[in-house]
């Protein structure tokens, strides 16, 4: 799970309308189920500070982006820490290697105790076309997210198994290899699994259709994530990217004046995967769904943010289970008039979840027009 990567757009106009880019956010999260617990889709949600600010001239626009994120656990099918079991059959003397007489097997129960933190400056660049096309804008977005620091400690405990097999004596070698080694394995498996690690994410290029009237925002989409992160198949060091593969997300957003001090918006997106070239696992496709408010004030906007999104594929090869989070936070919103410039300020922190990271995530980022 955990910097989303933002896809921003400061717009002049009014300091409390809307953009819903479908372009706006990209996950760069770390996580393992899908692809390590995770996907490619914003955990900060899609609408964010835009709900206070409206894409309003022509032209070039910019922003930078700043995301902390704290998981305090990864999750499984029940929504508790994760519990893994695996059944192995030795054939081979533990100590010796040499051949035994006969198969033991042996069932372990190993539970994850995960911590990240992490820092990431996202920087996007993106075009407002002039012409009207069907009455709407054409915008293009480039997001460029940079991992500043990301530190993971993994602990992983569990009994020790019980070897089982047709001959007590054989059964006895291999248990005495388990009493006098297993604990120091896990440990060494979870060292090995964390890390500080820091380097570039998947950028991401997108395109949209913007549509609006007088009180009403219509944005339709497309959105490339491209695998430029930093990424290892093996899993030896935390990753930053998710993967040698790319996703598609589309959606539909649209936003509205209520009344005169509340501004309502909703988006759906759907994403799909293509397959992993490093891992031939293909991550299974999924959809989302953000709901947010913002209320004017004097000081600026500020409001509720609902984010739900879930795999309804599974994974080509299903260890976990789907994918599945429902998170909850708020928005914050206001124009920097010396600098011309918006400042957007959002909070995140899962609620439910299954098969995903949980934790929570903080974005600071300031836009402008150029």
């Amino acid at each position: 799970m955990i910097s989303p990567v933002i896809v921003p757009t400061f717009l002049r106009g009014w300091p409390a309308e809307i953009l819903f880019c479908l372009c706006a956010l990209a996950g760069a999260e770390t996580a393992f189920a899908a692809e390590d617990y995770k996907l490619r889709f914003p955990m900060a949600g899609n609408l964010g500070g835009e709900i206070g600010a409206a894409l309003n001239e022509p032209g070039w626009y910019g922003s930078t982006a700043i995301t902390a994120a704290k998981i305090d656990k990864v999750v499984g099918s029940d929504g508790k820490p994760l519990v893994t079991f695996e059944t192995k059959t030795i054939t081979t003397n533990p100590t010796t290697g040499a051949l035994l007489p006969t198969a033991v097997n042996y069932t372990s129960q190993v539970t994850m105790d995960l911590r990240q933190t992490q820092t990431q400056a996202s920087l996007v660049m993106g075009y407002l076309t002039e012409p009207h096309y069907a009455g709407g804008r054409l915008i293009a977005t480039f997001t460029l997210p940079y991992m500043l620091r990301q530190e993971r400690d993994v602990r992983l405990t569990g009994p020790v198994p019980t070897a089982t097999g047709l001959s007590p004596y054989v059964n006895g070698v291999v248990q005495s290899n388990l009493n006098s080694s297993y604990e120091a394995g896990l440990a060494a498996r979870g060292s090995d699994a964390s890390g500080v690690v820091q380097g570039w994410g998947d950028a991401e290029i997108a395109g949209s259709w913007v549509y609006r009237d007088a009180d009403m925002l219509l944005v339709t989409g497309l959105t490339l994530a491209l695998p430029t992160g930093k990424y290892s198949p093996s899993g030896s060091t935390p990753n930053i990217g998710f993967g040698n593969f790319y996703t598609l997300r589309t959606g539909l957003a649209v936003s509205y004046n209520a009344t005169p001090d509340w501004r309502l918006g909703a988006k759906v997106s759907l994403g799909f995967n293509t397959r992993n070239r490093d891992t031939d696992v293909r991550s299974g496709n999924f959809g989302g769904v953000d709901l947010a408010a913002l209320y004017r004030t004097s000081f600026g906007s500020v409001g509720p943010h609902l984010l739900y999104v879930q795999q309804y594929q599974p994974d080509s090869i299903d260890k976990y289970g789907k994918f599945y989070d429902t998170s909850a936070g708020a928005l914050f919103t206001a124009l920097i008039k010396p600098l011309d410039a918006s400042i957007n300020v959002s909070y995140m922190k899962t609620i439910t979840a299954a098969n995903a990271l949980s934790g929570s995530f903080l974005r600071v980022r300031v836009s402008k027009a150029f």
